[in-house]
């Protein structure tokens, strides 16, 4: 029986840096208060080798978003069969970087759109639907970047280029906005002029409500 909660940390492309500090800074504070604590990435083509799935260390990620779609749902349904569910049902905290929503955005951006409803049906199996264990994150939290920043990031400073500009990150972030109350969500506003202590403090005040 699950007894652990499962809180998922998303957020567009070029909000890296703010994700992986909301993720630092939640798990000091859990531990600090004497939570038991297991982290869990996103499940992208980094993914294979902390499984040991060394056959599949040189996917291609990125060339093709519907290839990517089902290795990203294959990948997920190791990391919460073995990773997650084992967790849970030892009453720890699970701390995702990512998951669900970050791969249903990526479709959407590439034009997946006609048929969202297998996509997402696709995405549901990944987690357990069907085998009647599915898990789904007892919060969600929208680390939200504006467009411009992120474009900024990734464009200019890392030289990553999305075809479309700054219309991909715009359409990211909506999707997003529109999604994120379909997983139990919270938005955190992390543009660049507020303090991380702020911030911080706003997602552990989201997160003490599901404990």
């Amino acid at each position: 029986m699950r007894k652990g909660k499962l809180i998922v940390i998303e957020g567009i492309s070029g909000s890296g840096q703010q994700v992986k500090a909301g993720i630092v800074a939640l798990h000091n504070t859990l531990v600090e208060n004497k939570y038991d604590v297991v982290e869990c990435a996103n499940p992208d083509s980094g993914r294979a080798k902390e499984l040991g799935i060394a056959n599949l260390l040189n996917w291609p990620f990125g060339r093709t978003p519907r290839a990517d779609f089902l290795f990203e749902s294959a990948v997920r349904t190791e990391v919460f069969k073995n990773v997650v569910e084992p967790a849970l049902q030892q009453d720890k905290i699970v701390l995702c970087k990512q998951s669900s929503v970050s791969s249903l955005a990526n479709a959407w951006v590439s034009g997946y759109t006609k048929h969202f409803d297998v996509l997402r049906h696709i995405d549901k199996i990944s987690r357990g639907f069907l085998f009647e264990d599915e898990i789904f994150p007892d919060l969600t939290i929208f680390i939200d970047v504006p467009a411009q920043e992120a474009f900024e990031r990734i464009e200019d400073v890392l030289q990553i280029h999305h075809e479309g500009g700054i219309d991909y990150y715009n359409q990211m972030r909506e999707f997003y906005l529109k999604e994120i109350s379909r997983w139990r969500g919270v938005r955190i506003d992390a543009s660049a002029g507020r303090h991380p202590e702020i911030i911080n403090a706003e997602i552990w005040d989201v997160v003490k409500k599901i404990l």
